[in-house]
């Protein structure tokens, strides 16, 4: 069983954490701040980011953020269409698991935020699957 945990994602906003070393441009880091940054939203792992605003937002530059991502990205870790600015990751449900239903249902207007494209299709069949795979229920607080 997982043992789980909260991150409230005010933190990186908080003066105090602010004032820490940053890190430098790193796959590691950059997996971490893909499933907590403020840019996150209740649809686990799906969310709207260009890949500037997510650099800028590390404070790291835009060459070391893309080398980062690209690391994070050869592992199937994460995958963007920069073009509509959407961050997919796809094991994001994992760690963020719908307490029940009525969270899959609270998707729905975030989901239709989201700009359309061919990872938000993708990101479409791995929830549905997931929902599938918890029950009738969930299925159908999911489906539309």
């Amino acid at each position: 069983m997982a043992r789980h945990r909260k991150i409230d994602v005010r933190m990186y906003g908080d003066e105090r954490f602010r004032r820490l070393s940053r890190p430098q441009p790193n796959g590691r880091w950059l997996f971490v701040y893909l499933l907590t940054n403020p840019a996150t939203v209740n649809v686990p792992g799906l969310y709207r980011a260009g890949a500037a605003q997510l650099a800028e937002e590390l404070e790291w530059p835009l060459k070391g953020f893309q080398e980062a991502f690209a690391e994070v990205s050869r592992e199937g870790m994460a995958q963007a269409d920069w073009t509509a600015r959407v961050v997919w990751v796809p094991k994001a449900i994992r760690y963020n698991e719908p307490a029940n239903p009525n969270v899959v249902k609270s998707w729905r207007t975030t989901w239709d935020e989201i700009p359309e494209c061919a990872l938000k299709h993708a990101a479409y069949r791995t929830l549905k699957a997931y929902c599938e795979a918890k029950g009738d229920a969930f299925l159908k607080a999911f489906e539309r």
